[in-house]
């Protein structure tokens, strides 16, 4: 099998058999063997039902059904784990990664890197175009994670780059942040995304900042050393703050007021609640790991062999 193409689907019953056929046409030119691979993430449409359509029609389209929502990441990472192709493509299955892309990324592949990234500025409307930039100014220029900065689920990995990616057991996933970590020589392909076929995005602001967070803590140590940082800087202004106080009742015989022991009151306690707020989302990644239960367990397969 020379292409693997790994598609999630989620609440995506209508796009399903579109995407096949936009799928099947940009490979014709190709002339390779390949896979389809939808992953239904437990939708709560007839998803399923129009994957095992497809897959009764198609020999080489595959399904497989989850056992309740895991999330696109470990979705996405169960389609891999199920990959047999020599090159594996991963994708959105909303129809915003263009289909029509795959021949250039196979081609880019084949020059000689292990895994090539899909990167677009152009995204689904407005509101999502302003939150992923704050996605990826917070995760590169605040906390100064080295990643590629506007990449798209869309990317395609070879065979021994997939072995590497599969001995990533960690519950608390993104694909972004394992591809990242493991490095090796990459290629980048810029395409433009376009825009949802039909529906709405699964993601909205909670669940990007959600990711943004699991990113820069499985890839960084950044919030930890800031805390660090944050309160040696907060005691040397608090340090020249009280002298500065100290000066005025002692020296100057100013009355005291409310209004400095009230906006004390307010930073501080911020800046403990933000910062009791990373350690406890560190702390509940470590539970969530230590219990080592499975990543994800399959409800059904379809054109699966064994």
């Amino acid at each position: 099998m020379e292409l693997s193409l790994v598609v999630t689907i989620y609440n995506d019953e209508d796009i399903v058999p579109i995407l096949t056929t936009e799928i099947i046409k940009s490979l014709e030119e190709l002339n390779i063997s390949y896979e389809i691979i939808y992953v239904n993430d437990n939708s709560a449409d007839n998803s399923e039902q129009a994957i095992a359509l497809e897959s009764a029609k198609n020999p080489f389209v595959k399904g497989i059904s989850l056992s309740r929502n895991y999330g696109q990441q470990v979705a996405m990472s169960a389609g891999i784990h199920a990959a047999i192709g020599e090159h594996i493509i991963i994708m959105d299955g909303d129809l915003q990664n263009p289909p029509s892309e795959i021949p250039r990324l196979y081609r880019k592949i084949k020059e000689g890197f292990d895994i090539i990234y899909c990167i677009s500025k152009s995204r689904n409307n407005f509101w999502d175009e302003m939150t992923s930039k704050f996605f990826w100014f917070i995760l590169v220029k605040v906390f100064k994670v080295k990643i590629i900065k506007d990449q798209l689920m869309m990317k395609i990995m070879t065979r021994e780059f997939a072995a590497n990616y599969n001995q990533y057991n960690e519950v608390n996933r993104t694909v972004d942040g394992i591809v990242t970590d493991i490095g090796l020589k990459y290629g980048i392909l810029e395409i433009e995304n376009r825009k949802r076929y039909s529906g709405k995005s699964n993601y909205n602001f909670i669940k990007r900042f959600n990711l943004m967070i699991d990113m820069i803590i499985s890839l960084s140590t950044a919030p930890l050393n800031f805390m660090i940082y944050l309160g040696f800087i907060i005691f040397f202004f608090t340090s020249a703050a009280s002298l500065h106080y100290f000066y005025q009742y002692f020296v100057l015989d100013v009355t005291p007021g409310f209004t400095s022991i009230l906006l004390s009151l307010f930073f501080f306690g911020s800046i403990i609640i933000l910062m009791l707020g990373f350690i406890g989302r560190y702390l509940s990644n470590i539970y969530t790991e230590v219990r080592q239960r499975p990543l994800y367990i399959i409800r059904k397969k379809y054109n699966f062999n064994g």
